[in-house]
């Protein structure tokens, strides 16, 4: 097991060789329980309380290609999640798994998906603004149907397809040159991911962008009035 505490990251000294294996051979790695209780409990409770909006998935080449809920930046459950994901030894955990770049910082969003007709994401990759790496951690506080991650390769064979696990389970996923991903409909219940990408640069330990993103996460989560 492979879990994110407050201070360290937890695991079995065999985590990484089948990680590493089966993120090579799927594009994707489960990490069962990766939030500790300390963590998931704080983040579910934040997460139970944020407003969610909807918004269109969409790029200049393609233009709209899926439907979700998003939360806006002044919640602060996405505060929670950018700060605890934000972490060198985490990123030194990643790459070692996953064999992706150099990673500098993680950016992330909250999602929620419900039945509601046009709620899903089509085949999609995310190479852009330096993303190097994808994580989905589940926040979902009710079972649902449906919402499943599925992974395909450059050959455009499905390789992984990842559905409803408990809360603060995670998985990795690859963000490559071919490889694409998308998010089936939820067909009962409500889906609650934290999603984001580990990128390679602007670099979280840089003085200038850390104090700049503090300030700004600060900023936004004082504004929040409960």
């Amino acid at each position: 097991m492979v879990q994110l505490t407050q201070t360290a990251i937890l695991q079995d000294p065999e985590d990484i060789p089948r990680l590493k294996q089966e993120f090579a051979e799927t594009g994707c790695a489960l990490l069962p329980n990766f939030l500790a209780p300390g963590i998931l409990r704080r983040a579910m409770e934040w997460v139970q309380s944020a407003r969610f909006e909807e918004t269109q998935e969409k790029d200049e080449h393609r233009g709209v290609f899926g439907t979700t809920l998003l939360a806006p930046g002044t919640e602060p459950a996405l505060f929670l999640l950018k700060f605890i994901l934000n972490r060198n030894d985490l990123y030194r955990f990643s790459e070692q798994v996953t064999d992706c770049e150099k990673i500098a910082n993680f950016h992330g969003r909250l999602h929620r998906t419900t039945p509601r007709a046009e709620q899903h994401i089509d085949w999609h990759q995310d190479l852009a603004e330096g993303r190097t790496l994808g994580i989905c951690i589940n926040l979902s506080s009710e079972p649902y149907t449906g919402g499943v991650l599925e992974i395909r390769n450059p050959e455009h064979r499905m390789t992984a397809a990842v559905g409803r696990g408990n809360p603060g389970d995670a998985c990795f996923f690859r963000i490559d040159r071919g490889w694409q991903h998308r998010l089936t409909p939820v067909e009962s219940g409500c889906r609650t991911v934290g999603v984001g990408w580990f990128r390679t640069a602007p670099q979280w330990s840089d003085y200038a962008f850390r104090a700049e993103r503090v300030r700004q996460m600060a900023a936004e989560y004082g504004s929040v009035k409960r």
